[in-house]
Protein backbone atom coordinates (compact mmCIF):
# COMPACT_ATOMS: atom_id res chain seq x y z
CA UNK A 1 0.00 0.00 0.00
CA UNK A 2 2.57 2.51 0.78
CA UNK A 3 4.45 1.88 -2.72
CA UNK A 4 0.69 2.49 -4.55
CA UNK A 5 0.78 5.90 -2.43
CA UNK A 6 4.25 6.49 -3.38
CA UNK A 7 3.85 6.43 -7.19
CA UNK A 8 0.35 8.07 -6.88
CA UNK A 9 2.59 10.65 -5.57
CA UNK A 10 4.33 10.99 -8.69
CA UNK A 11 7.06 9.56 -6.46
CA UNK A 12 7.51 6.40 -8.45
CA UNK A 13 9.46 8.22 -11.72
CA UNK A 14 12.22 8.86 -8.89
CA UNK A 15 12.20 5.12 -6.61
CA UNK A 16 12.33 2.75 -9.87
CA UNK A 17 15.91 4.32 -11.22
CA UNK A 18 17.39 3.43 -7.61
CA UNK A 19 15.91 0.49 -6.90
CA UNK A 20 17.26 -1.31 -10.30
CA UNK A 21 21.13 -1.03 -9.48
CA UNK A 22 20.21 -2.59 -5.60
CA UNK A 23 18.67 -5.39 -7.84
CA UNK A 24 21.32 -6.16 -10.21
CA UNK A 25 23.54 -6.11 -7.41
CA UNK A 26 21.85 -8.96 -5.39
CA UNK A 27 21.51 -10.92 -8.68
CA UNK A 28 25.26 -10.43 -9.66
CA UNK A 29 27.17 -13.84 -9.71
CA UNK A 30 30.95 -14.45 -9.59
CA UNK A 31 32.50 -17.50 -11.13
CA UNK A 32 35.84 -18.28 -9.84
CA UNK A 33 38.28 -21.36 -11.50
CA UNK A 34 40.46 -23.10 -8.75
CA UNK A 35 43.14 -25.29 -11.08
CA UNK A 36 45.21 -27.78 -8.52
CA UNK A 37 47.68 -30.71 -9.80
CA UNK A 38 46.14 -32.97 -7.53
CA UNK A 39 43.92 -35.97 -8.57
CA UNK A 40 40.08 -35.48 -8.23
CA UNK A 41 39.82 -38.47 -5.86
CA UNK A 42 42.72 -37.16 -3.47
CA UNK A 43 41.81 -35.97 -0.05
CA UNK A 44 42.98 -32.34 -1.17
CA UNK A 45 39.74 -32.64 -3.17
CA UNK A 46 37.28 -34.73 -1.41
CA UNK A 47 38.11 -33.61 2.11
CA UNK A 48 38.98 -29.72 1.31
CA UNK A 49 38.69 -27.71 -2.16
CA UNK A 50 35.55 -29.68 -3.21
CA UNK A 51 33.93 -28.79 0.39
CA UNK A 52 35.80 -25.46 0.64
CA UNK A 53 33.86 -24.05 -2.74
CA UNK A 54 30.16 -25.97 -1.56
CA UNK A 55 30.32 -23.98 1.92
CA UNK A 56 31.05 -21.21 -0.34
CA UNK A 57 28.17 -21.51 -2.41
CA UNK A 58 26.19 -22.24 -0.03
CA UNK A 59 26.93 -19.56 2.59
CA UNK A 60 26.87 -16.76 -0.53
CA UNK A 61 23.62 -18.10 -1.23
CA UNK A 62 25.25 -18.95 -4.72
CA UNK A 63 26.50 -16.04 -5.57
CA UNK A 64 30.41 -17.08 -5.40
CA UNK A 65 30.86 -20.32 -7.57
CA UNK A 66 34.39 -21.81 -8.21
CA UNK A 67 34.72 -24.34 -10.55
CA UNK A 68 37.27 -27.11 -9.73
CA UNK A 69 39.89 -28.28 -12.30
CA UNK A 70 41.77 -31.17 -10.57
CA UNK A 71 44.91 -33.00 -12.06
CA UNK A 72 46.33 -29.68 -14.34
CA UNK A 73 42.74 -29.86 -16.52
CA UNK A 74 43.32 -26.28 -17.95
CA UNK A 75 46.90 -27.32 -19.16
CA UNK A 76 50.53 -26.61 -18.27
CA UNK A 77 53.11 -28.34 -15.60
CA UNK A 78 52.19 -28.15 -11.77
CA UNK A 79 54.96 -25.61 -11.90
CA UNK A 80 53.12 -22.88 -13.63
CA UNK A 81 50.22 -22.93 -11.04
CA UNK A 82 51.79 -19.54 -9.79
CA UNK A 83 52.29 -17.95 -13.11
CA UNK A 84 49.02 -19.15 -13.88
CA UNK A 85 47.36 -17.17 -10.51
CA UNK A 86 49.62 -14.07 -11.47
CA UNK A 87 48.84 -13.85 -15.06
CA UNK A 88 45.22 -14.46 -14.38
CA UNK A 89 44.42 -17.79 -16.42
CA UNK A 90 42.70 -18.94 -13.15
CA UNK A 91 41.19 -17.26 -10.07
CA UNK A 92 42.96 -19.80 -7.33
CA UNK A 93 45.47 -22.80 -7.07
CA UNK A 94 46.20 -25.50 -4.69
CA UNK A 95 50.18 -26.00 -5.03
CA UNK A 96 53.40 -27.02 -2.96
CA UNK A 97 56.51 -24.56 -2.86
CA UNK A 98 58.76 -27.13 -4.36
CA UNK A 99 57.26 -27.77 -7.56
CA UNK A 100 58.40 -23.81 -8.43
CA UNK A 101 61.92 -23.78 -7.33
CA UNK A 102 62.87 -20.11 -5.98
CA UNK A 103 58.98 -18.65 -6.01
CA UNK A 104 57.98 -19.37 -2.65
CA UNK A 105 61.43 -19.12 -0.62
CA UNK A 106 60.43 -18.31 2.93
CA UNK A 107 57.90 -21.47 2.78
CA UNK A 108 60.43 -23.41 1.90
CA UNK A 109 62.47 -22.36 5.04
CA UNK A 110 59.21 -24.32 6.89
CA UNK A 111 59.55 -27.32 5.14
CA UNK A 112 63.93 -28.06 6.55
CA UNK A 113 64.35 -30.53 8.56
CA UNK A 114 63.54 -30.47 12.54
CA UNK A 115 61.86 -27.30 12.29
CA UNK A 116 58.55 -28.74 12.59
CA UNK A 117 55.98 -30.02 15.53
CA UNK A 118 55.15 -33.42 13.92
CA UNK A 119 51.55 -32.65 13.87
CA UNK A 120 49.96 -31.10 11.11
CA UNK A 121 47.16 -29.71 13.08
CA UNK A 122 50.29 -27.57 14.74
CA UNK A 123 52.27 -27.04 12.38
CA UNK A 124 49.67 -25.67 10.22
CA UNK A 125 48.84 -23.01 12.37
CA UNK A 126 52.92 -22.31 12.95
CA UNK A 127 52.88 -21.57 9.11
CA UNK A 128 50.05 -19.82 8.83
CA UNK A 129 51.59 -17.71 11.00
CA UNK A 130 54.55 -17.14 9.76
CA UNK A 131 53.28 -16.33 6.38
CA UNK A 132 50.87 -14.22 6.87
CA UNK A 133 53.82 -12.57 9.85
CA UNK A 134 56.72 -12.46 7.17
CA UNK A 135 55.98 -13.39 3.82
CA UNK A 136 52.62 -11.66 2.89
CA UNK A 137 54.65 -8.60 1.36
CA UNK A 138 57.06 -10.29 -0.90
CA UNK A 139 56.40 -13.65 -1.99
CA UNK A 140 52.34 -13.19 -1.66
CA UNK A 141 51.87 -10.24 -2.80
CA UNK A 142 49.10 -9.74 -4.93
CA UNK A 143 47.40 -12.82 -3.70
CA UNK A 144 44.83 -13.50 -0.65
CA UNK A 145 46.06 -16.49 1.75
CA UNK A 146 42.82 -19.21 1.78
CA UNK A 147 45.05 -21.41 3.52
CA UNK A 148 48.99 -22.63 4.27
CA UNK A 149 48.63 -26.06 5.70
CA UNK A 150 51.13 -28.62 5.86
CA UNK A 151 51.43 -32.72 5.61
CA UNK A 152 51.59 -35.18 8.65
CA UNK A 153 55.31 -35.76 9.24
CA UNK A 154 57.89 -37.05 6.76
CA UNK A 155 60.57 -39.04 7.11
CA UNK A 156 63.07 -41.77 4.87
CA UNK A 157 61.60 -44.92 3.07
CA UNK A 158 64.38 -47.27 1.47
CA UNK A 159 63.75 -49.96 -0.46
CA UNK A 160 67.07 -52.58 0.23
CA UNK A 161 69.17 -50.55 2.83
CA UNK A 162 67.79 -49.59 6.15
CA UNK A 163 69.25 -46.21 7.67
CA UNK A 164 69.76 -46.37 11.50
CA UNK A 165 72.76 -44.11 11.78
CA UNK A 166 73.90 -41.04 9.78
CA UNK A 167 76.60 -43.02 8.36
CA UNK A 168 74.15 -45.67 6.25
CA UNK A 169 73.40 -42.21 4.59
CA UNK A 170 76.32 -42.28 2.32
CA UNK A 171 76.34 -43.34 -1.16
CA UNK A 172 72.00 -43.87 -1.45
CA UNK A 173 70.28 -41.82 -3.65
CA UNK A 174 66.98 -40.19 -2.60
CA UNK A 175 64.04 -38.74 -3.67
CA UNK A 176 63.09 -35.30 -2.38
CA UNK A 177 60.25 -32.76 -3.22
CA UNK A 178 62.50 -29.15 -2.46
CA UNK A 179 65.64 -27.56 -2.81
CA UNK A 180 66.60 -27.04 1.34
CA UNK A 181 65.41 -30.84 2.13
CA UNK A 182 67.49 -31.50 -0.51
CA UNK A 183 70.25 -29.64 0.57
CA UNK A 184 69.64 -30.90 4.06
CA UNK A 185 70.05 -34.65 2.10
CA UNK A 186 73.18 -33.44 1.13
CA UNK A 187 74.84 -32.79 4.47
CA UNK A 188 73.79 -35.89 5.70
CA UNK A 189 75.40 -37.97 3.02
CA UNK A 190 73.27 -38.87 0.20
CA UNK A 191 72.59 -37.33 -3.14
CA UNK A 192 68.78 -35.85 -3.77
CA UNK A 193 67.12 -36.70 -7.11
CA UNK A 194 64.29 -34.96 -8.02
CA UNK A 195 61.28 -36.98 -9.25
CA UNK A 196 57.80 -36.43 -9.69
CA UNK A 197 55.40 -37.96 -7.31
CA UNK A 198 53.34 -39.82 -9.75
CA UNK A 199 57.03 -41.00 -10.90
CA UNK A 200 58.35 -42.49 -7.29
CA UNK A 201 56.99 -45.92 -7.17
CA UNK A 202 58.05 -46.79 -10.26
CA UNK A 203 61.42 -45.41 -9.76
CA UNK A 204 62.37 -46.74 -6.34
CA UNK A 205 60.79 -50.08 -7.97
CA UNK A 206 63.83 -49.63 -10.56
CA UNK A 207 66.79 -49.18 -8.35
CA UNK A 208 67.11 -45.62 -9.84
CA UNK A 209 66.44 -44.20 -6.35
CA UNK A 210 67.31 -45.99 -3.14
CA UNK A 211 64.60 -44.57 -1.28
CA UNK A 212 62.98 -41.03 -0.83
CA UNK A 213 61.66 -38.35 1.62
CA UNK A 214 58.07 -38.27 2.29
CA UNK A 215 55.40 -37.90 4.89
CA UNK A 216 53.48 -40.46 5.93
CA UNK A 217 49.89 -40.00 4.55
CA UNK A 218 50.74 -40.24 1.09
CA UNK A 219 51.94 -43.63 1.02
CA UNK A 220 49.10 -45.14 1.43
CA UNK A 221 47.20 -43.59 -1.39
CA UNK A 222 50.31 -44.51 -3.91
CA UNK A 223 51.27 -47.55 -2.17
CA UNK A 224 54.69 -46.76 -1.42
CA UNK A 225 55.20 -49.17 1.09
CA UNK A 226 55.25 -52.40 -1.69
CA UNK A 227 58.33 -50.47 -2.78
CA UNK A 228 60.46 -48.86 -0.03
CA UNK A 229 60.67 -52.06 3.08
CA UNK A 230 62.44 -49.66 5.69
CA UNK A 231 60.66 -46.70 7.52
CA UNK A 232 63.53 -44.65 9.29
CA UNK A 233 61.60 -41.71 11.94
CA UNK A 234 62.91 -39.79 14.15
CA UNK A 235 60.70 -38.31 16.85
CA UNK A 236 58.50 -35.85 15.19
CA UNK A 237 59.26 -36.64 11.83
CA UNK A 238 62.35 -35.48 9.58
CA UNK A 239 60.20 -32.48 8.16
CA UNK A 240 57.04 -31.58 6.94
CA UNK A 241 55.79 -30.37 3.55
CA UNK A 242 54.22 -27.38 2.86
CA UNK A 243 50.59 -26.74 0.49
CA UNK A 244 48.83 -23.94 -0.50
CA UNK A 245 45.41 -22.55 -1.46
CA UNK A 246 45.69 -19.44 -2.34
CA UNK A 247 43.35 -16.72 -4.64
CA UNK A 248 44.41 -13.70 -6.77
CA UNK A 249 43.75 -10.55 -4.83
CA UNK A 250 42.61 -9.05 -8.20
CA UNK A 251 39.81 -11.97 -8.01
CA UNK A 252 38.96 -10.99 -4.77
CA UNK A 253 38.69 -7.47 -4.99
CA UNK A 254 35.78 -8.00 -7.37
CA UNK A 255 33.64 -9.57 -4.71
CA UNK A 256 31.07 -6.94 -2.87
CA UNK A 257 31.84 -6.77 0.58
CA UNK A 258 29.93 -8.68 1.82
CA UNK A 259 31.16 -11.98 -0.08
CA UNK A 260 34.70 -10.71 0.43
CA UNK A 261 33.37 -11.57 4.50
CA UNK A 262 32.21 -14.89 3.24
CA UNK A 263 35.51 -15.88 1.94
CA UNK A 264 37.56 -14.65 4.43
CA UNK A 265 35.59 -16.87 7.12
CA UNK A 266 36.67 -19.65 5.02
CA UNK A 267 40.13 -18.59 5.02
CA UNK A 268 42.85 -18.28 7.11
CA UNK A 269 44.64 -19.45 10.61
CA UNK A 270 41.24 -21.72 11.55
CA UNK A 271 41.58 -23.02 7.90
CA UNK A 272 44.31 -23.96 7.99
CA UNK A 273 44.34 -25.79 11.61
CA UNK A 274 41.03 -27.44 10.20
CA UNK A 275 43.19 -29.07 6.99
CA UNK A 276 45.92 -30.29 9.44
CA UNK A 277 43.00 -32.29 11.73
CA UNK A 278 42.09 -34.14 8.56
CA UNK A 279 45.72 -34.58 7.40
CA UNK A 280 46.35 -36.16 10.78
CA UNK A 281 43.88 -38.78 10.87
CA UNK A 282 45.52 -40.39 7.52
CA UNK A 283 48.85 -40.87 9.32
CA UNK A 284 47.83 -44.18 11.69
CA UNK A 285 46.03 -45.77 8.74
CA UNK A 286 49.23 -45.28 6.36
CA UNK A 287 51.21 -46.75 9.30
CA UNK A 288 48.85 -49.61 9.71
CA UNK A 289 49.00 -50.42 5.88
CA UNK A 290 52.58 -50.18 6.08
CA UNK A 291 53.19 -53.16 9.04
CA UNK A 292 50.67 -55.17 7.28
CA UNK A 293 53.33 -55.08 4.47
CA UNK A 294 55.57 -56.81 6.68
CA UNK A 295 57.83 -53.43 6.79
CA UNK A 296 60.30 -52.41 9.61
CA UNK A 297 59.52 -49.07 11.20
CA UNK A 298 63.03 -47.67 12.51
CA UNK A 299 62.70 -45.13 15.49
CA UNK A 300 65.54 -43.51 15.18
CA UNK A 301 66.86 -42.43 19.00
CA UNK A 302 66.88 -39.12 20.40
CA UNK A 303 70.84 -38.93 20.64
CA UNK A 304 70.63 -40.05 16.75
CA UNK A 305 68.38 -37.21 15.70
CA UNK A 306 70.94 -34.70 17.39
CA UNK A 307 73.29 -36.16 15.17
CA UNK A 308 71.33 -35.33 11.95
CA UNK A 309 70.04 -32.14 13.29
CA UNK A 310 73.71 -31.05 13.78
CA UNK A 311 74.64 -32.48 10.09
CA UNK A 312 72.07 -29.86 8.43
CA UNK A 313 73.37 -27.32 9.28
CA UNK A 314 74.62 -26.37 5.98
CA UNK A 315 70.76 -26.29 4.59
CA UNK A 316 70.10 -23.69 7.17
CA UNK A 317 73.09 -21.34 6.25
CA UNK A 318 71.90 -21.77 2.39
CA UNK A 319 68.11 -20.85 3.30
CA UNK A 320 69.48 -18.08 5.59
CA UNK A 321 71.93 -16.78 2.72
CA UNK A 322 69.28 -16.98 0.02
CA UNK A 323 66.89 -14.76 2.10
CA UNK A 324 69.94 -12.59 2.86
CA UNK A 325 70.60 -12.24 -1.51
CA UNK A 326 66.60 -11.55 -1.57
CA UNK A 327 66.83 -8.60 0.78
CA UNK A 328 65.28 -9.93 3.78
CA UNK A 329 67.32 -10.83 7.41
CA UNK A 330 67.46 -14.52 6.77
CA UNK A 331 68.79 -15.21 10.22
CA UNK A 332 66.26 -12.82 11.97
CA UNK A 333 63.40 -14.80 9.72
CA UNK A 334 65.29 -18.25 10.97
CA UNK A 335 65.02 -17.27 14.38
CA UNK A 336 61.17 -16.38 13.84
CA UNK A 337 60.77 -19.68 12.58
CA UNK A 338 61.90 -21.68 15.78
CA UNK A 339 60.23 -19.43 17.74
CA UNK A 340 56.89 -19.57 16.57
CA UNK A 341 56.94 -23.58 15.69
CA UNK A 342 58.79 -23.90 19.49
CA UNK A 343 55.64 -22.30 20.96
CA UNK A 344 52.99 -25.00 18.79
CA UNK A 345 54.94 -27.38 20.20
CA UNK A 346 58.43 -28.66 18.08
CA UNK A 347 59.87 -31.76 19.45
Amino acid sequence: MNRRHLMGAGLGLLATPLAAPMVAKAQQVFTFRCHSFSSPTALDHTLHLDRWAERIAQQSQNRIRVEMYPAMQLGGQPRDLPQQLDDGVVDMIWTVPGFTPGRFMGTEGLEMPFMNTGLSATESQAAYEFAAKNLADSEYRGIKIISIHSTDRALIHTSRRPIRTLEDFRGLRLRVAGRFIGEAVTALGATPVGIPLGGVYEATARNQVDGFLINWAITHPFRLYEVAKFHSEPKGGLFQGMLLTLMSMRSYNRLPNELKAVVDANSGAALSKQLGEIWDTQTQQAIDATRAAGNEIIEIPDAEKARWRTAVAPAYDAWIAEMNRRGRNGRALFDDILAITARFGRT
